[in-house]
């Protein structure tokens, strides 16, 4: 975890100190080495949180980009049930990242715990993700009854997809910058939103990935991608003339 409590005040972990976990009380010792992220570690080795996951650099870089105090928060339930929630903003919604695999009914166990919440998942954990949702994307034409440019794909058009079918909250999938061959697609900074719907149906929805943090932090609408206006024909110079030369070879006589 990124915080522990020093003499009763929120810190991140520095060489030599020790804490007190937030959640259970326990002592935490503080783990600056250089392979890992420096993070608190509880002394013993039982895990106060059973939702707990290792913190990635992945992890890590998505809660930075939201205020400390947002960070690492503790969320009960009204039937007193405790967990550390990733991220809760100011309008109370809380974000969960995630890297590790995760089974169909912890994600249900949270979904009930957290209301509301968003999901924001790893795409990059396995290679096998990224290019099956990758080949999808682009040998299907996005749909025609979308506003945004968006793809209406079977729910297990790709392995991500068919992992994270089922749930009920909003989730973002983050390829990082993996790039993807549609010319109007930005190279970097790009979200896919899936919204999962009835009959195994499931709708994707690339999305600016600012504008989802601004949206988070203030509110302010997320940015997809407009479709393409269809260009209309070519119109006559002489469309008068045009019709009348049409039905004067249609009244020609034929021999």
């Amino acid at each position: 975890m990124k915080f522990a409590l020093v003499e009763g005040i929120r810190q991140e972990a520095t060489t030599g100190i020790r804490g007190i976990c937030p959640r259970c009380g326990s002592t935490t010792l503080a783990k600056c080495g250089l392979k890992r992220l420096h993070h608190w570690a509880h002394v013993s080795t039982s895990v106060c949180d059973r939702w707990w996951e290792p913190e990635t650099e992945w992890h890590r870089a998505w809660k930075n980009l939201f205020p400390t105090e947002w960070q690492e928060i503790h969320h009960r339930a009204t039937d007193g049930e405790v967990h550390i929630a990733d991220v809760k903003t100011a309008s109370g919604t809380v974000l969960e990242f995630q890297h590790s695999a995760i089974s169909s009914q912890e994600r249900g166990s949270r979904e009930a715990f957290y209301d509301p919440m968003i999901w924001i998942v790893d795409g990059t954990r396995l290679k096998r993700d990224l290019s099956s949702f990758r080949q999808e994307i682009t040998t299907c034409s996005p749909s025609a009854e979308t506003k945004t440019r968006a793809w209406l794909l079977w729910d297990r058009a790709s392995a991500v997809i068919e992992r994270w079918r089922g749930g009920s909250r909003p989730l973002f999938l983050d390829f990082g910058d993996a790039e993807f061959p549609l010319p109007w697609l930005p190279a970097t900074g790009v979200l896919w939103l899936l919204n999962y719907l009835p009959r195994e149906r499931v709708v994707v929805t690339p999305v600016l990935r600012q504008s989802v943090v601004d949206h988070l932090l203030s509110g302010t609408p997320i940015q997809g991608f407009a479709r393409p206006i269809p260009v209309p024909p070519p119109r006559s110079a002489l469309p008068g003339f045009h019709a009348h030369l049409m039905g004067t070879r249609a009244r020609r006589p034929r021999f």
